[in-house]
């Protein structure tokens, strides 16, 4: 039994084929944010992962951005969050669905992620109602 039950963003997570999905689940399990986020930037495979697990290198975009969206989204809103890293999460989690916030609204970004991801786009809207508090 879990102590904190969270809900988070895991149709990136559910739309890998299996084994993909197992690489995923390690990275969520055992990568911190910051090293999440400097392997998507990166936009190098980890092949020993890749290798381990039988998937092929192609599927690695999708393997990290549905980590990353997964990761994002299990942060709970706290009103002790500063400004920056409410808008570094925010940033994180929209670049994974590949709706960056340098492009889009935070608004529209709600809106087009709704039907897809619906628990980042509630996580999202609550994130930006924070963000307006400090401001």
């Amino acid at each position: 039994m879990h102590l904190i039950e969270n809900k988070y963003e895991t149709a990136g997570l559910l739309k890998l084929p299996p084994h993909a999905r197992d690489i995923a689940e390690h990275l969520l399990t055992l990568t911190p944010l910051n090293e999440l986020l400097l392997m998507w930037q990166a936009d190098e495979p980890n092949q020993d992962l890749l290798h381990e697990h039988r998937v092929p290198e192609k599927l690695w975009p999708e393997i990290i951005n549905a980590t990353l969206l997964a990761k994002t989204t299990y942060f709970l809103p706290n009103p002790n969050f500063t400004k920056e890293e409410l808008l570094y999460l925010m940033k994180a989690a929209c670049s994974s669905i590949g709706l960056p916030l340098n492009l889009y609204s935070v608004k529209e970004v709600i809106e087009m992620s709704r039907e897809e991801y619906p628990i980042f786009s509630e996580w999202l809207k609550t994130f930006a109602n924070l963000l307006k508090q400090k401001r």
